[in-house]
Order: structure tokens, then sequence, then C-alpha cells
């Protein structure tokens, strides 16, 4: 019985040490107009400029985005982007979870959100976890990761 018990809570910590984990509130049609202006707002901890590599993505879609801190906010836009991020160490920081939403620049109400948690083992660059949760948001589906084809080549793997 205690062999049995210890299995399972092995097999269950294996499991849970390699999750990743989605979750989304999809962005209406309306604000992904590429004549919208999306701001993207640097809460002012983050030296690893994720609001640049945020608008960067926005702007493989068309979309018209600039980033920078609160006080660089431009005078006239239509969607407010904020994040959080939250970092681990693990033999070496990554992202562990990181949370996107698209917000209404006067009300601040909430528009669309997307968040992405991830444990040490699957860990992505932080570049694929943006590109994954704003692909979420926007209705897009996640890229599938390339594989190793019949010759024995291994393509790039994200």
């Amino acid at each position: 019985m205690r062999l049995q018990l210890a299995a399972a809570m092995l097999a269950m910590t294996t499991c849970l040490g390699c999750s990743t984990t989605y979750d989304n509130r999809l962005l209406e049609t309306e604000y992904k107009d590429p004549g919208k202006l999306y701001f993207v707002e640097n809460h002012g901890k983050d030296k690893r400029h994720l609001d640049q590599v945020i608008a960067e993505e926005l702007r493989a879609r068309w979309l018209s985005a600039r980033s920078g801190l609160a006080a660089d906010r431009p005078g006239n836009f239509d969607v407010l982007v904020t994040y959080e991020d939250r970092w681990w160490w693990d033999m070496g920081n990554y992202l562990i979870f990181l949370r996107i939403d698209f917000r209404e620049p006067v009300s601040n109400a909430l528009l669309a959100m997307g968040h992405s948690y991830q444990t040490s083992l699957v860990r992505k660059a932080s570049e694929v976890v943006v590109s994954h949760v704003i692909a979420r948001v926007m209705g897009e589906p996640l890229p599938v990761p390339k594989t190793q084809d019949k010759s024995g080549i291994r393509s790039e793997q994200f």
C-alpha cells in the first residue's frame, strides 16, 4: 500500500513539474483594427523590456503599437496594454508567469486578457511566451512546434 501511494505521489509531482497553462479572454474584433493605436505600458520594474517585446508582437500582426512608461503615454490611443511578469530562478532565470491585459484607456475597463504559467521543465523563451499569449488573445491557434523529420534533421524547437 505504501509503495503504491509513493508511486502515485511521484507520478503526480512529475506531471506537475511539466506543465504549461494558458488562459485567455478574446479581444473583440473591433479592437483588432489596424487603425487602432495600442500603448504597451511598462510597469516601471521591468528591466527586461517586455513592453517592447509585446509591442513588437502586436506590430507583427499589423497593429499600430508603441511602448513605454506611464509618463510616455501618448495623448490619444485606443487600447492600453498592461502586463504582470513573474520570474523564477531554477538553474537560470525564466518567465514563470505572464498576464497581459488589454484595457480601455479612459475607463480602464478590461477588454481582453491572457496569461501563461510554465514550470521550469517546459520553460520557453520570454519572446515565445509573449507570442503565445498574444495569439490566444487574438483568437489565433498556437504555433505547432517543429519536430524531427524523416531525414533525421531536427527542426527548430521553441
